[in-house]
């Protein structure tokens, strides 16, 4: 099509996207750049090019496109295209502006599901029967979604609580698909459904309260939640913002840190919120034993602060702050996720330099299994946090293998995690009151061993104790919790929902 018509914007933008679903970035961002030049207002290529320099970690501020060029386009577009994750990870994006474009976005992609009636209205009464709970992912697979979730779904009271599961999106026959499997009453596919086949399934099977782990992540089917096959709808973990239009969900699963009272405007959702930490958590084991540093091309002298997380949550003023934390600890390494674009570890690099940091104390793992990447965690001193967009599943992760992690409060929901861990896993000495903190306290305990030690042990000491890995403890919480949505529904009240 371009050869034929080297004009044509939506051509250059579908050949951006191929290019990058090959990892061949940097030829997918010039057809991104093409398509832009011929047509600046397209939102979605626009956000669709951000994302992919986030991904590579590409931070020229001489090149485009930038962060507010996004802004505003959601601020004067009459309709988006583009799903609003990326603002979630722009520390320019603040919690208004992320409804707003999150509610742009549900208009414009489902008007026609949203303006039919409801095929569920008023809630079902409960009693004298199961409450019937129904879980609607793309994730029941070797996911991040899965590690958290399956054995609480599997600890769930049975004899209060129906479970099913709702399985859409690439079908995965691995470990975690069968455990999803076994963890439920019900297991249903429906990857070969349209949105309106889905959504009348699910009403047919009489769901009381629908969750969603989805939202506006990869392969979520939001089309399914705006049909309204359940009198309740909640959102829950998969993604960590508001959805910005009611119909499509009643509620967004949360907690009191997370979520505090000035959030609850930015929302188009009630707040439902667990008493303790909103993420669920499988339970502690005995871990398998740690490989050598070596082994990861750690050195065998030195700190080791590290960062799981992917690379389109890093950004230049995070790396400011991380190249301060390394020139401040000598000797000191970074142990980074492999990006999905590998070039995106030469960029990293080349940041790290500019900032006065070798490159070489930059240390990108392999991608390894779950339990062995679990595994090595344990060699990490210290994990750092990011910002705006915290870590999730990362975060726990390094905690249960004994890793204290250094995070502070941010002003977004998805910026509120990594204190809702801590403060649930009993560290509330591990959150910082901003930055500048954060950053102080990597230092001292960078240089200090005797303090990283204790830290250490006041981790292995209290986490046994905290609900932060308790399945069976949270799946009592979590059904109080839906029980009460329910309730609240039925009752026609709206607002907040809080168990003790």
């Amino acid at each position: 099509a371009i050869q034929h018509d080297p004009g044509h914007a939506l051509a250059w933008q579908k050949l951006g996207a191929l290019l990058a679903l090959l990892k061949r970035g940097h030829e997918a961002l010039h057809c991104y750049r093409e398509a832009l030049r011929l047509d600046p207002s397209d939102l979605k290529t626009l956000g669709d090019a951000l994302f992919l320099r986030r991904h590579l970690a590409d931070w020229d501020p001489g090149q485009g496109p930038q962060p507010g060029e996004l802004l505003s386009g959601f601020a004067t577009a009459t309709r988006s295209d583009f799903p609003p994750m990326l603002l979630l990870a722009m520390a320019e994006a603040d919690a208004p502006a992320q409804l707003r474009a999150a509610a742009k976005f549900a208009r414009s992609q489902w008007a026609p599901a949203l303006a039919r009636p409801p095929l569920a209205t008023r809630p079902q009464d409960p009693a004298g029967r199961r409450l019937r709970v129904g879980y609607l992912s793309s994730d029941f697979r070797d996911h991040a979604v899965s590690y958290l979730t399956v054995e609480t779904i599997a600890a769930h009271d049975r004899a209060t609580v129906e479970v099913f599961l709702y399985a859409h999106g690439s079908a995965r026959n691995d470990a975690w698909r069968r455990s999803a499997v076994e963890a439920a009453d019900h297991f249903v596919e429906l990857g070969a459904l349209d949105d309106h086949a889905a959504a009348r399934r699910i009403f047919d099977d009489g769901i009381d309260v629908l969750v969603d782990l989805n939202g506006y992540t990869q392969e979520g089917r939001p089309g399914i939640l705006a049909l309204r096959p359940a009198a309740v709808i909640a959102t829950w973990l998969g993604y960590v913002g508001t959805l910005g239009e009611p119909r499509l969900a009643d509620f967004v699963i949360s907690d009191a840190v997370a979520t505090p009272p000035e959030l609850e405007a930015c929302f188009s959702e009630s707040l439902a919120l667990m008493p303790h930490c909103f993420q669920a958590n499988s339970r502690l084991s005995a871990p398998a034993p740690p490989p050598s540093r070596a082994s990861q091309r750690l050195p065998d002298q030195g700190v080791v602060f590290c960062s799981f997380n992917q690379t389109f949550k890093l950004h230049p003023a995070l790396w400011d702050d991380w190249c301060e934390i390394l020139r401040g600890v000598p000797g000191s390494v970074l142990w980074l996720a492999p990006p999905r674009d590998p070039s995106a570890m030469d960029n990293l690099r080349a940041e790290a330099q500019c900032r006065g940091v070798a490159p070489e104390r930059l240390v990108f793992a392999d991608q390894q299994p779950r339990e062995q990447h679990l595994a090595r965690l344990a060699l990490a001193d210290i994990a750092l946090d990011t910002w705006p967009y915290n870590s999730g599943t990362t975060a726990s992760d390094a905690l249960r293998m004994g890793v204290p992690l250094l995070a502070f409060p941010g002003d977004t929901f998805v910026g509120r995690m990594a204190a809702s861990l801590l403060g649930a896993a009993g560290m509330p000495e591990c959150i910082g009151r901003d930055r500048s903190q954060c950053v102080a306290q990597a230092i001292a305990l960078g240089n200090q061993p005797a303090s990283r030690e204790r830290l250490r042990r006041q981790l292995h000491e209290r986490l046994p104790v905290s609900r932060l890995f308790r399945p069976d403890l949270f799946a009592r919480d979590l059904e109080r919790l839906l029980a009460a949505m329910q309730a609240q529904k039925r009752a026609g009240l709206t607002g907040a929902v809080r168990i003790p």
